[in-house]
């Protein structure tokens, strides 16, 4: 069986990546050729046939081209919308982008499984159009958490094909390798974030600030992306106050084998807080989306979310304060949470297995 993979890989975004490696392990086998920003990284770096996704714009267009991009998909029999938060309007280019992908495998006839993804926030009607027009060309629709569902169905999705499941990053095995943890040693990731940045800067370098002082910690501050929404945009800012280690993690593996060796974890990107429950770290989840909310939503781990517009020093501090004081209970929350979603991302390549059996049987 051949496969075309589309998704936001080549970003330069551990999260995504994380999120491909999943979705080969679990499509290994079959002769897969995936769609990225950047292919021949793509390729060097998973090993696997790659092609560039089909350019929208001026300058892309004159790059790129679409003679590769139409080559590879005329050669694939399905076509999988593979993972993250593709669709959502606080940057409207995304809808853009992922419809347009969409455009391509409908145009050519190609059967559409979308596998894991998010959706929203959607508040443009824009927004609302294309993510209705592309997830209405896909045979079966899987989301990792209700939010997404409900915005699905309230654009007009149908229900019946929708399937809630889990992110598919929750698939990664580590090697069972676990670390000693080193005290007071903290692992933090920061992103830019809308009108939020100096509040990002200057509530986290007042807060690390005292702990360096009161506890002599050290700090790993990890950036997760590299382009367009680039972390270090806010970390070195506070790096250069607090001081710590500038952390690039090489991929997914890389970033769950050192977030082993921390204390404890804080943190926006999504894929640096599933790294933190897989490895069962103590965290306090930085919440800039719904899709932060959703993934502790009705555990013990939602009452340490801290809502970005609520970020403050003092708030932070007694986070951190009823964390150490229940940092055993902490890793049992995490690990049953952790199980709970892994089971849930086991349903997506199961609901793939019988979204292409039903095509074996025309």
């Amino acid at each position: 069986m051949k496969i075309g993979i589309i998704g936001n890989y080549g970003a330069t975004n551990v999260g995504d990546d994380a999120i491909l490696t999943a979705i080969l392990k679990t499509f290994s086998g079959h002769d897969v050729t995936v769609f990225s920003a950047n292919p021949d990284e793509t390729r060097r770096e998973f090993g696997i046939k790659t092609a560039p996704l089909f350019p929208l714009g001026f300058r892309s267009l004159f790059k790129i081209g679409f003679r590769k991009s139409i080559k590879a998909m005329n050669s694939v029999d399905f076509v999988v919308v593979g993972g993250g938060g593709l669709f959502q309007d606080n940057y409207i280019y995304a809808c853009f982008i992922w419809a347009w992908q969409i455009f391509w495998a409908d145009y050519f006839r190609r059967p559409i499984f979308i596998y894991g993804t998010g959706i929203g926030p959607l508040k443009t009607r824009i927004g609302k159009f294309l993510t209705k027009w592309a997830y209405n060309k896909a045979e079966v629709v899987t989301v990792r958490d209700h939010y997404s569902k409900d915005i699905l169905t309230k654009i007009g999705i149908h229900e019946q094909k929708i399937y809630t499941t889990a992110d598919p990053a929750f698939l990664y095995r580590s090697s069972g390798i676990i670390k000693e943890r080193t005290k007071n040693v903290f692992i933090i990731s920061l992103r830019p974030w809308l009108k939020y940045n100096s509040r990002i800067i200057s509530t986290f370098s007042s807060f690390l600030e005292k702990l360096k002082k009161e506890k002599n910690a050290e700090f790993i501050f990890t950036s997760m992306q590299q382009i367009k929404e680039h972390d270090q945009r806010v970390i070195d800012a506070v790096c250069k106050k607090v001081g710590g280690e500038l952390y690039i993690p090489r991929n997914f593996s890389d970033l769950v084998q050192t977030m082993q060796s921390a204390e404890y974890a804080i943190g926006m990107r999504y894929h640096f807080l599933i790294a933190a429950l897989l490895t069962e770290t103590p965290l306090i989840p930085i919440s800039y989306s719904p899709k932060i909310d959703e993934l502790f939503k009705g555990t013990h781990m939602e009452s340490y979310i801290v809502p970005v517009n609520h970020l403050s020093a003092d708030i932070l501090n007694e986070k951190l304060k009823r964390l150490s004081v229940d940092y055993n209970n902490v890793k049992i929350f995490e690990k049953i949470q952790k199980g709970k979603l892994c089971e849930l991302a086991e349903k997506n390549a199961d609901l793939f297995d019988d979204f292409t059996k039903t095509f074996d049987q025309e």
